[in-house]
């Protein structure tokens, strides 16, 4: 079966800051292929910079590509027409992760909830009033809610509108880019569930892009792990958690806390050292080498293709090897508990 959306080798660099007489390039993706399949929900995670958002965007056509494909239903976007491309916008939207800058303040909440149907359905804000009714409920809120301006909610409440919003012309998929990062733990526990719900209701497809693993793997049917623009690694959510394969992502989950003290302090704890490069200037070969343990001249020389290596799912490491990230056994490149002179990577729990 064709996926609902497929990346395809996928680039997008940007002009950076000038160096002498030259214009530098930043290489926010670099080949990045990945597919969605209907009714699933994949995600993305790294690093903050790493290109996550980045690719949400090329995904879903707000910025165009550099080079590579994004097809949908098997259909390449770039080969749309104008008139095309708009009723694309019915096909995948976006809850972007500030609740609060992603909606009109000048706007009530039920202008904003009619604004899909005014645009795409050519319908006046009076006859989409039901529709508005529906949607507030849908989300969990009061059809009388419609009335109100975007500052008189809270944090978890203007992000249930914009899940609202999203959901008003009925897409294929929606992109879920840090949609909780901004949020209370407490409130962020009932935006996931919403979207779980609405998952089993509705059939959704979710791109679920976010840095907190424990609210990846509680969503998510697969993973994608990203490093510098990199796609690193890609498996089933049971599968990256407990046999990671890549050096990077062994350190992503061992740097998420454990909520019983004793194991915390008995697991292995995975010390990433040096800071990230700069995507200006990534590392030639393997772009984790230049913090990477295991890294020998191999990694310089010839980049590792994301291939399955025997970890039974793919893996861009030339030396991948899968671990338990929960065991207590410490080694060369790891400390005990937070201890040595490396950098963790920065992971909300």
């Amino acid at each position: 079966m064709t996926a609902l959306l497929e990346a395809i080798d996928l680039h997008k660099t940007f002009p950076g800051p000038r160096e002498g007489l030259i214009r530098s390039t930043v290489h926010a993706v670099s080949g990045v292929s990945l597919a969605v399949e209907r009714g699933e929900t994949v995600g993305v995670v790294g690093e903050s910079g790493c290109g996550k958002s980045t690719l949400g965007r090329v995904l879903m056509r707000l910025i165009k590509p550099t080079s590579g494909q994004v097809l949908l239903d098997g259909e390449d976007m770039a080969d749309l027409e104008k008139h095309d491309r708009k009723a694309l916008r019915r096909r995948i939207q976006i809850v972007f992760q500030d609740p609060y800058a992603s909606l009109n303040p000048r706007m009530t909440i039920g202008e904003i909830l009619s604004e899909p149907f005014l645009v795409h359905e050519k319908r006046k804000r009076s006859e989409s009033r039901d529709d508005v009714a529906r949607l507030l409920k849908v989300v969990g809120l009061s059809p009388e809610h419609g009335s109100r301006y975007p500052h008189e909610f809270s944090g978890g409440q203007r992000q249930r509108v914009g899940i609202a919003r999203a959901l008003a012309l009925e897409p294929d998929l929606v992109v879920l880019d840090e949609p909780v990062s901004a949020l209370d733990v407490s409130i962020q526990a009932g935006i996931v569930n919403l979207l779980d719900d609405l998952q089993d209701r509705l059939g959704m497809t979710y791109l679920f892009i976010a840095h907190d693993l424990s609210v990846v793997r509680h969503i998510s049917d697969r993973v994608v792990v990203m490093y510098l623009g990199k796609v690193v690694e890609v498996a089933s959510t049971r599968r990256i958690f407990e046999a990671p394969g890549h050096p990077y992502t062994q350190a992503l989950l061992s740097a998420v806390p454990v909520a019983d003290p004793t194991a915390e302090r008995a697991r292995r704890r995975i010390i990433v050292e040096g800071d990230v490069p700069s995507p200006t200037h990534p590392p030639s070969g393997c772009r984790f080498r230049t913090r990477c343990p295991k890294a020998e001249d191999i990694c310089a020389e010839e980049e590792p293709l994301l291939i399955d290596r025997g970890q039974d799912h793919p893996v861009a490491c030339h030396f991948a090897e899968v671990i338990d990230v929960t065991s207590p056994v410490v080694g060369p490149g790891e400390g005990g508990g937070g201890g040595g002179d490396g950098q963790a990577v920065e992971v909300s729990g």
